[in-house]
């Protein structure tokens, strides 16, 4: 063997027992969370009922809103949970039928791998932390400012949730606030989003509790979850 020979193998050896050890390090992937089809099975069905408001087949695969990027950064998961790792999502739309002034909720489920899911909501909390003064959203066809970002009471489900007011600036009427609030909570490996607005300026002062106790019980139901 020559000395070119014992150097490529050289590096081979050492190439196959870096990527043993990163299959059985430290920081393993993990298991994988639930699957999209079963994400779906925990969601609030088409026509489901909670108190006034009643699920609908949103227009979208996703809420518009998890297109949108942050400035800075650090402030994404205000916005989005989209860079945070999952595997599989559903969603859904929550409203009231017939009533375009009324409160809108988006419920996203997602599940990752690992402690991926335990990871968005350190990232989401960061975020409260570090946002609270504001931050501007790209929303693709133009820029809108958020003003300020306060935490509110969030439910005591799950292994852990946060509860976020989130006032952003009328991207016509500078002058105008408008209010949208987010509820985030973690089940394992599966996390649980609410985000909700409204077609006004008043402050309708948070998730509908109906919303998130409808949805919790048939993700409880169905999953197991706290069985």
């Amino acid at each position: 063997m020559n000395r070119r020979t014992a150097t490529v193998a050289l590096i081979g050896t050492a190439l196959l027992a870096g990527t043993a050890g990163c299959g059985t390090g430290g920081s393993p992937v993990g298991a994988p969370g639930p699957t999209a089809e079963q994400l779906t099975s925990y969601m609030l069905a088409p026509g489901a009922r909670a108190g006034r408001y009643e699920a609908s087949v949103p227009v979208l695969d996703e809420p518009f809103s998890e297109m949108y990027e942050a400035s800075p950064e650090v402030c994404t998961p205000l916005s989005t949970l989209r860079g945070a790792g999952h595997t599989a999502q559903a969603y859904t739309k929550v409203e009231v039928p017939g009533e375009w002034q009324e409160v809108d909720t988006d419920v996203l489920l997602r599940s990752y791998p690992g402690e991926g899911a335990a990871a968005a909501m350190k990232s989401l909390a960061e975020a409260g932390l570090r946002c609270a003064a504001g931050y501007t959203e790209d929303r693709a066809v133009v820029e809108g400012k958020v003003i300020e970002v306060k935490p509110v009471a969030a439910p005591s489900l799950g292994d852990e949730a946060l509860a976020y007011r989130i006032v952003v600036q009328d991207v016509k009427e500078k002058d105008v606030s408008l209010h949208k609030y987010l509820t985030v909570i973690r089940s394992g490996a599966v996390t649980l989003s609410f985000r909700s607005d409204i077609l006004d300026v008043k402050d309708f002062g948070g998730v509908p509790a109906e919303v998130v106790t409808a949805q919790w019980e048939k993700f409880t139901k169905v999953s197991g979850a706290g069985s």
